[in-house]
């Protein structure tokens, strides 16, 4: 078998629980593996040709695991990771997921918009910036959720049923300079279906309970999870979504709902240790053994 050189790139300086699961994987399927936080990793453009570094030591990956864009504290630094990724990119180095990829999930209205344009089920939905548009869709739709337009886990996410209440929500979302983005609520069981898809398939999948009284299934929140198998028409819903978004992997969130399934988001850089410890499915090595064959390509 031929090595492959590997890095799992993040923005924390030290390994996150994630990265090193990743980093073992790599090495049990026996290729080599190197941590790049962001800080570290440089492109400077020469005469002839890119030169990628990190630290001082050459960039020399065949692939790498980028496993997050990272929240930069301004635009400038935004700006500059996603050329310094670009740059990563050009020279070859294939990059899983792809900074395209990751930009399509980060922002969870443009999930939503790519989807709903390729026909895939989606909450209805509201991004403006207009106070009374949001109170105005808040009193139509009865309930909402209230959402940071990027984010993960449920952190956040607020469940409104009253339009006043809303409205002063609203106009904080404004006073600090952030987008109104709401999400009709959509009536469900106590639970939602997280999917993990690596490729052309789902690799593992689960039910995820919400606590009593709770409407958040998010185990981070507190919410309970079980095993299940995808049906046919399920595991197509999230394979097609993670093709839309351009995600070589990713967890795909679904509703049951009164009249079919619906998407709900889709991470680019999903965590997986409450899934592998519900199906007891190695994700970790499945993601590795994807990415070399994609890198061997």
């Amino acid at each position: 078998m031929i090595e492959v050189k590997i890095g799992v790139i993040h923005e924390s300086n030290l390994p996150t629980p994630s990265s090193r699961l990743l980093i073992e994987a790599i090495r049990k399927l026996g290729h080599e593996s190197y941590y790049m936080p962001f800080s570290y990793i440089s492109v400077r453009i020469d005469k002839r040709h890119l030169v990628l570094k990190i630290g001082s030591k050459p960039f020399d990956i065949d692939a790498g695991l980028l496993r997050s864009i990272g929240f930069a504290p301004s635009f400038e630094q935004f700006m500059g990771r996603l050329a310094l990724f670009m740059g990563i990119e050009e020279e070859g180095i294939y990059l899983m997921n792809s900074i395209r990829g990751l930009l399509n999930a980060r922002n969870k209205f443009m999930t939503l918009l790519k989807l709903f344009k390729a026909g895939i089920p989606v909450p209805k939905a509201l991004l403006t910036e207009n106070l009374a548009e949001a109170y105005r869709l808040t009193k139509q739709w009865d309930r909402v959720v209230v959402k940071p337009l990027i984010g993960s886990r449920g952190y956040g996410q607020v469940l409104v049923d009253n339009a006043d209440l809303g409205y002063r929500i609203f106009r904080t979302c404004l006073q600090f300079k952030q987008f109104i983005f709401l999400e009709e609520y959509l009536n469900k069981p106590s639970r939602d279906i997280r999917l993990f898809v690596i490729g052309e398939r789902v690799s593992a999948a689960m039910y995820r309970y919400a606590p009593p009284d709770a409407w958040k299934t998010n185990i981070a929140q507190g919410g309970k999870a079980e095993p299940m198998k995808p049906s046919p028409e399920l595991e197509e819903l999230a394979v097609k979504t993670a093709e839309i978004l351009e995600l070589d992997y990713a967890g795909v969130d679904v509703l049951e709902g009164s009249d079919g399934y619906y998407v709900l988001e889709a991470n680019g850089s999903p965590g997986f240790e409450g899934l592998m410890r519900v199906t007891g499915i190695n994700i970790p090595c499945e993601i590795v053994s994807y990415l070399v064959e994609k890198a061997k390509r």
